[in-house]
């Protein structure tokens, strides 16, 4: 498969974890959101299998832009296990072959998207999961995965939060389109889980980066990895107090797959908690592991804080059940943030 080496070797390290692959064998698995960074990865997984352990997966893309999905996937789309469903997720799916495994991954995540579109953000996860969740009912899929984030946890008092340990959230701020989007999303997961015996499953993220993630889309980590690839001073628009747990995408991956084959219960966080940084340090980190590059931090604190930002603090996701069972970060900080300015340094390259 034709695809940079940082992402082999990724793939080459989640294959490795004690995952149990086999019950993947000869499935048909259906990623909403394709294009995205985790359905990218995880399909990355899927082809990675097949390729090495001829695992005879046949993997369905659902997306709702064909130019995109060229643009991202060229060649890999003539794979005979490769099939692709162009629409919005919030329709009927309009396919008519069967599903072993749903993972619904699309979903609008960026504050600037909360902020511009929140009636499409919040459709996108509660009509998008039911449509889904609908077929996979009447067409007898066998297991169903959520992606889903932190951010339903809500307004709380702890500074790091357990599967069962939920805050208060304002059903009147146009910004909770997404946490509250995702939260009744979550619970028509448990409802089909209890009313028609799907097997539904939720892992819960937050702060995933790596390669292949977008620069510059008004998130703090895309912006401040763009500045560094582009040789550009990273401009801090806050006093930089706020705080990251953040996550590299192989873990990430991992933890997903840990979820839909080896975990008992079916609600998980997957998140590394064990490096939490403050904005600001975070800064400092790239300016220090990239210091040949000649780019400084520069404080630029505005008045106001820009639309579609939280305007409170969210705990940190405690993953400890989910490495009681298995599962374990093992990519550093620093080490992630190396591979991936290293990717995107190669993909300039070629």
């Amino acid at each position: 498969m034709d695809q940079n080496h940082i992402i082999t070797e990724d793939l080459e390290r989640i294959a490795a974890e004690a995952i149990d692959w086999e019950k993947l064998r000869g499935k048909r698995v259906l990623i909403s959101g394709i294009n995205g960074l985790i359905a990218s990865y995880i399909a990355r997984m899927i082809f990675h299998l097949n390729d090495t352990r001829d695992m005879g997966i046949t993997l369905y893309g659902l997306a709702r832009s064909e130019k995109k999905t060229v643009r991202k996937w060229g060649n890999l789309l003539d794979r005979e296990d490769f099939c692709m469903i162009y629409q919005d997720v919030t329709v009927p799916l309009a396919f008519d072959g069967g599903i072993d495994i749903m993972i619904h991954a699309a979903s609008q995540t960026g504050p600037q998207q909360f902020a511009e579109d929140p009636v499409g953000t919040a459709m996108g996860n509660v009509l998008g999961t039911y449509q889904l969740l609908e077929y996979g009912r009447s067409h007898g899929t066998g297991q169903f995965l959520l992606l889903s984030t932190r951010e339903i946890y809500g307004k709380g008092s702890l500074d790091f939060v357990k599967e069962d340990q939920y805050g208060v959230m304002d059903p009147t701020s146009v910004r909770s389109c997404y946490p509250e989007s995702k939260r009744m999303a979550e619970n028509l997961c448990v409802s089909y889980r209890s009313q028609y015996n799907m097997d539904c499953r939720i892992v819960r993220i937050a702060h995933t980066y790596g390669p292949g993630m977008i620069l510059g889309d008004g998130r703090v980590v895309g912006d401040f990895l763009h500045n560094v690839v582009e040789r550009k001073n990273i401009e801090m628009n806050s006093d930089g107090s706020g705080t990251l747990a953040l996550t590299y995408i192989g873990d990430v991956i991992a933890g997903i797959f840990y979820t839909l084959l080896n975990f008992e219960e079916h609600v998980y966080n997957v998140s590394n908690s064990r490096e939490t940084v403050t904005v600001k340090e975070l800064a400092q980190t790239l300016c220090e592991l990239f210091a040949d590059y000649g780019i400084s931090l520069i404080m630029n604190i505005p008045k106001e804080k820009p639309a579609g930002y939280l305007n409170y603090k969210l705990g940190f996701l405690l993953s400890d059940k989910a490495m009681a069972e298995g599962w374990e970060p093992k990519v550093s900080l620093r080490e992630g943030l190396r591979r991936t300015v290293q990717y995107f340094e190669e993909m300039r390259e070629e």
